[in-house]
């Protein structure tokens, strides 16, 4: 018997240390939560998380969780972790309404904790970067730091300071539990294998294939440059001109899961787009004023149908949550995470999640890409109007050039298969605060399973109603 299958989907109350202790090694896929933040919030609970006489002890506290979670999540999985920041000497009125603001400790029930300005002596009106405090205590534990993501909230509560700038964001930290290889995938036979593959030493068509790369002299053993080997025209330009196909393993190497995610291009981002070689420039003010014609050209840089890979400053709104739970984050927050970081599909019998493979199927060159500066072939033909070789500054044609090659490229995806035919169910994820159950929704509106840990009751009373109507409305 899955000793795991105890846990699954369900809220277990109690201490989040003690609880994780008491669950096997290396049995979830993802960790997604929220700890409660140090002296803002005071929950009512014996043992709770937060009210620690000093911020270094609620960070010790935190990693001491967190060590477990690391335990308990498998090679491959992924960690991500909301966590704001707070200011020293702070009287904090956080929980106060606007009616009872005035009574201090009287609103505990509101989560107002009276302020730290006892606590934090010597760091008044400083903000204590309790985030990357906590960051860096993570990464000293062997915690390896992908990302740090910033949540924009757009409708920030209103500060009353006049001497600082109103803080309207939140982290998202993204970590890993590994930094090495630990598993590839073969775009060709779709197979996914723990052992290194033989590559370009082992069977051609299986493990590796012949591919055209084209003029790319970089590729090769030479210290000639390109634009020096086709000004002498050298014996070394004759040479390496000819070599256009090259030995390419079928196999990808990963060091976790992970599914990449992705976002509309931004044309307002665009000030001033230069095209190849004698092609006019673009300036484009706002998306407003941005021509159709000139919005059109800018779809050209666009590396494939999805879109550009997803930025790290996410623009989410609070929403409003009707029930006495004070510090919930929105479920679009969490979407993202979710869908990256717990795979859809884990096999029954191995526990090994399927990874989507891109085959490159065929090549296509289009109207926008030669305006952005290829020929008809798909290579790029624009120049620097700036000297980056004497520089050793990175030159952009070479970023260009590898971006069109991409474009080029037709691809379709599938997923890879471990071969045991056992069938497959999605990940788990694990909130060791799972509060108003929010993670628990969105797990299960993705298909993917859950294991929650709340100290207080309440909240888990409140989050199983939140899960019942959602598996109504989907199951």
């Amino acid at each position: 018997m899955n000793y795991i299958n105890h846990y699954i989907n369900k809220i277990i109350c109690g201490n989040a240390l003690e609880v994780l202790k008491e669950i096997p090694d290396e049995s979830v896929n993802c960790c997604i939560c929220s700890p409660p933040y140090w002296n803002l919030r005071d929950y009512g609970v014996e043992g709770q998380l937060g009210l620690e006489k000093t911020f270094e002890e609620y960070i010790t506290k935190l990693c001491n969780i967190f060590d477990e979670v690391k335990r308990v999540l498998r090679k491959d999985g992924t960690c991500w972790i909301v966590i704001g920041d707070t200011y020293g000497g702070s009287g904090n009125r956080s929980g106060h309404t606007l009616e009872t603001s005035n009574l201090n400790r009287l609103t505990v029930g509101y989560g107002a904790t009276g302020g730290n300005v006892k606590l934090t002596k010597g760091y008044e009106k400083c903000l204590l970067d309790i985030p990357y405090r906590f960051s860096i205590e993570m990464t000293n534990r062997g915690w390896v730091k992908r990302n740090t993501l910033i949540w924009w909230k757009l409708s920030c509560i209103p500060s009353s300071a006049n001497d600082r700038f109103t803080v309207d964001f939140e982290y998202l930290f993204f970590f890993t539990k590994n930094n090495k290889t630990l598993f590839w995938t073969n775009e060709k036979t779709l197979e996914c294998v723990d052992k290194k593959p033989l590559g370009t030493k082992g069977k051609e068509g299986v493990d590796w294939e012949w591919r055209l790369i084209g003029e790319n002299y970089e590729n090769y053993n030479t210290k000639i440059s390109r634009e020096d080997a086709e000004k002498y025209n050298s014996l070394k330009a004759r040479k390496y001109r000819k070599k256009e196909i090259k030995k390419i393993s079928l196999w990808t190497g990963h060091d976790y899961w992970f599914k990449q995610q992705f976002e509309e291009l931004n044309y307002d981002s665009f000030r001033e787009t230069k095209r190849g070689k004698n092609q006019p420039k673009a300036k484009i003010g706002d998306l407003m004023s941005a021509s159709v014609n000139a919005r059109k050209s800018l779809d050209g840089w666009k590396i494939n149908p999805n879109g550009r890979n997803k930025r790290c400053v996410w623009v989410i709104s609070t929403r409003a949550f009707p029930e006495a739970h004070f510090a919930v984050y929105p479920e679009g927050l969490i979407e993202i995470p979710i869908k990256a970081g717990c795979p859809e599909f884990v096999c029954k019998k191995c526990g090994k999640a399927r990874v989507k493979i891109y085959k490159t199927i065929g090549k296509q060159i289009t109207k926008n890409m030669k305006i952005a500066g290829c020929n008809k072939e798909g290579k790029y033909i624009g120049t620097e109007q700036k000297d980056y070789k004497s520089a050793f500054a990175q030159r952009p044609s070479e970023t260009k050039k590898r971006i069109l090659k991409s474009m080029s490229q037709v691809k379709e995806s599938y997923y890879s298969d471990c071969g045991c035919n056992a069938g497959f169910e999605g990940g788990i994820i694990l909130d060791p605060f799972m509060g108003a159950g929010t993670t628990a929704l969105v797990a299960l509106k993705q298909r993917k399973r859950f294991i929650g840990i709340e100290i207080k009751q309440e909240y888990i009373d409140m989050a199983n109603r939140r899960i019942t109507k959602v598996q109504q409305e989907i199951f």
